[in-house]
C-alpha cells in the first residue's frame, strides 16, 4: 500500500469533502479515503499496482477538485455613497452587553 495527501484548496466544505471521497473510492485499487476540509487536502491510501497518484488526481479533478490549484478571489466592488443602506450600515458599530460579555468562553449559562 501507497499513500499520498493531495492538496484540494477548493475543497472547503462538508458536502465537497462526501464529492470527493466518492470519486476516489470508486477507483479500482483504493483503499481508503481521509478527506479534510479544515485541512483542504486528501490522504489517500491505494495499492500502486492497481492505480497511479495521476489518475487519483484525474478522479478529482473529474469531480470538480483541481489538486494544487487555488481559486482566484474576486475584487471587492468600490465603495460609494450611493445613500443606500447597505452604505449606511457600513460604518455603524455595536457595542457587547455586559451580560454578553459575562457569559463568553467557557462560562456560558443557558
Amino acid at each position: 500500500m501507497k499513500e499520498t495527501v493531495i492538496n484540494v484548496p477548493t475543497m472547503w466544505a462538508d458536502h465537497h469533502v462526501l464529492t470527493a471521497r466518492q470519486a476516489l473510492l470508486g477507483l479500482r485499487g483504493v483503499a481508503e479515503v481521509e478527506a479534510s476540509s479544515a485541512r483542504r487536502s486528501v490522504l489517500v491510501r491505494f495499492d500502486e499496482n492497481a492505480t497511479t497518484i495521476e489518475a487519483i488526481q484525474r478522479a478529482l479533478k473529474s469531480a470538480g477538485y483541481v489538486p494544487d490549484e487555488a481559486q482566484a478571489m474576486n475584487e471587492f466592488p468600490k465603495r460609494h455613497e450611493d445613500g443606500s443602506a447597505w452604505y449606511l450600515v457600513l460604518g455603524r458599530k455595536t457595542t457587547t452587553e455586559r451580560k454578553d460579555r459575562e457569559m463568553a468562553g467557557d462560562f456560558r449559562r443557558y
